[in-house]
């Protein structure tokens, strides 16, 4: 995957999994609210800077999503489920357990009355239900397991609309498409950290962010990087590509050889200082990535899956996205840093 759709936050934040992931990846989207096109001092400084250098996309969801109130609806049936859990999540809010979620990504401004419906039917439902509240200007304070669901659907159907790959700098709760994300997720822990001390110290990366020296070494090494991102991927995340098999093994010395002609580039181009991290940034801790299937449209009864992926399955659907993948063939990354931040500000 060449695109990431970082979430859940507007601003990308200024870290070293940014660094990892501007430098490797060919674009980065972030969800933005409709009024930061008009206002871009909303922005943080850094943002604004990724922007300009077009480092980052920043994506209005209602240019992307063509009947956002009918996707709405498939959030609040899934709010309405057994598995949502709503007593416990109101018991949650009222104990003050709660995040921050901008409005405007859930809103259509104007005379189109089927976006005001859309805007207005989300965050009244969750009001109503008890699990948010409006906040300062456009914001709404909504219960923290709430907040994660409502930021993961709606990245899960704007990446697979626009092909960008969900992608998070946090630990995010609910991975969609998953029957037991956290049975998965033990399964697969062993091994990826495994092959997180094969992979330690390949990737470099400057220790300092220069946007407009990290913009102009993408545009001249564009293909140099591609087959280096390309085969970190291919050994952090097939699983069925063993760790004793010759390919495994030419693999790493390709991606040895690579790491010294990527460092030797990155002096030319005075990046200062290098360090080399892990595949931690590059394809992350994989979080209920299931094994290998085909990737055709969803195979057997809606009713089978958890209304969340239910939801979001619904969703893309109604949307007109064509060859859905099944469970076992959707692939969910969160790019996990060391250090979680801790801004709630979605």
């Amino acid at each position: 995957m060449a695109n990431l759709l970082y979430y859940p936050y507007i601003n990308v934040p200024r870290t070293d999994w940014t660094i990892r992931t501007l430098l490797y990846y060919d674009q980065i989207g972030s969800i933005v609210p409709r009024n930061y096109f008009n206002e871009p001092e909303e922005y943080d400084v850094f943002m604004r800077e990724l922007i300009n250098r077009e480092l980052v996309l920043p994506i209005d969801p209602m240019d992307i999503l063509k009947k956002p109130s009918k996707v709405s609806e498939q959030f609040i049936k899934y709010v309405n489920s057994k598995e949502f859990k709503l007593k416990q999540r109101i018991a949650n809010f009222r104990a003050g357990k709660y995040g921050n979620i901008h409005q405007e990504k859930f809103q259509i401004k104007g005379p189109e009355i089927h976006g005001q419906k859309f805007d207005n039917e989300i965050f009244y439902q969750l009001v109503e239900a008890g699990l948010a509240k409006k906040s300062n200007g456009d914001w709404y304070i909504v219960e923290q397991k709430t907040a994660d669901d409502l930021m993961s659907f709606l990245a899960s159907v704007i990446g697979r609309k626009l092909n960008y790959l969900p992608t998070t700098d946090i630990q995010i709760r609910k991975v969609p498409f998953t029957n037991n994300s956290k049975i998965v997720y033990k399964t697969k822990k062993k091994e990826n950290i495994r092959r997180e001390i094969i992979l330690k110290e390949l990737i470099p990366m400057p220790e300092q962010i220069d946007l407009r020296t990290m913009r102009k070494f993408k545009d001249n090494h564009y293909e140099l990087l591609k087959r280096f991102r390309n085969k970190v991927e291919l050994i952090a995340l097939d699983h069925n590509l063993d760790e004793d098999s010759q390919l495994f093994k030419e693999t790493i010395l390709e991606l040895n050889y690579s790491k010294e002609e990527l460092a030797a580039k990155m002096n030319e181009s005075k990046f200062g200082q290098l360090m080399f991290g892990t595949v931690c940034g590059i394809a992350g801790a994989v979080i209920g990535q299931l094994s290998a299937g085909n990737t055709g449209s969803l195979v057997g009864s809606l009713s089978a899956l958890p209304s969340f992926a239910n939801a979001i399955y619904s969703a893309l659907q109604i949307e007109g996205v064509e060859n859905i993948p099944d469970q076992s063939g959707m692939k969910y990354l969160a790019l996990v840093d060391k250090k979680l931040r801790k801004i709630n500000k979605h």
